[in-house]
């Protein structure tokens, strides 16, 4: 009888031990699966993330060039007009137009994490937060002045430059320009221009926010990954 519920007793522990180690395994093979989850997701947000970063500096050198136009613009004098080309003066505004370059992030690995509920993989708290703060806020509130400045340029400025001076963004506007000497003089270009100047200037401090914002996110993925 004691042999008996000696040998029932080891049978017992013997599956008792092979369920524990089953468990086990089962729950390093789960981790290994999240891990290997997170690191393919992470390596797919920093190569989205990477490309927005080069399409930004682009765009901050467009702006760049649109206010360096800008500010020899408004310190024209009168005095200066005659000494004027059209083809100089067409580049002057052709630059000054790159102001309405716009940033279009790449939303995709990012919607299909919260989409997913695959955020919870992203065990790095602060990263988890930096990647909100960049999305959700510092993403939208750009998305929101963007359409702004845009018309502005494209209709409010634009339609100017097209009455005033005959100026469209089309190769052969030059054929078309006139010299208008009493736009200079009498400071309606410069008017016109400084209706744009200092929100371009704030979405350029914006845009170079986001690019930092993303270098940050860049990373502190990779600190992840490595």
């Amino acid at each position: 009888m004691k042999n008996l519920l000696a040998r029932g007793g080891i049978e017992f522990l013997a599956v008792l031990l092979g369920i524990t180690i089953s468990l086990y395994i089962d729950q390093k093979l789960d981790e290994s699966a999240i891990a290997k989850n997170e690191s393919s997701l992470l390596s797919d947000l920093q190569v989205s993330l990477n490309q927005d970063i080069d399409y930004a500096e682009i765009i901050l050198d467009k702006i760049k060039v649109s206010l360096n136009a800008q500010e020899k613009l408004i310190t024209f004098s009168c005095n200066e007009v005659d000494d004027l080309n059209s083809k100089d003066l067409a580049t002057l505004f052709k630059n000054v137009m790159e102001g309405s370059s716009s940033l279009f992030p790449r939303y995709g690995v990012y919607r299909s994490l919260v989409s997913n509920s695959e955020m919870k993989y992203i065990e790095n708290q602060e990263l988890k937060e930096k990647l909100i703060s960049l999305y959700d806020f510092q993403f939208k509130r750009y998305e929101n002045i963007d359409p702004i400045i845009t018309n502005r340029y494209q209709y409010s400025l634009g339609d100017f430059l097209v009455n005033h001076f005959g100026f469209t963004t089309q190769q052969s506007s030059t054929a078309y320009m006139i010299i208008n000497k009493d736009a200079f003089c009498q400071g309606t270009l410069r008017k016109e221009i400084m209706k744009i100047n200092g929100m371009t200037k704030i979405v350029y401090k914006m845009v170079n926010g986001i690019k930092l914002s993303m270098n940050t996110v860049s990373g502190l993925i990779d600190e992840e990954l490595n």
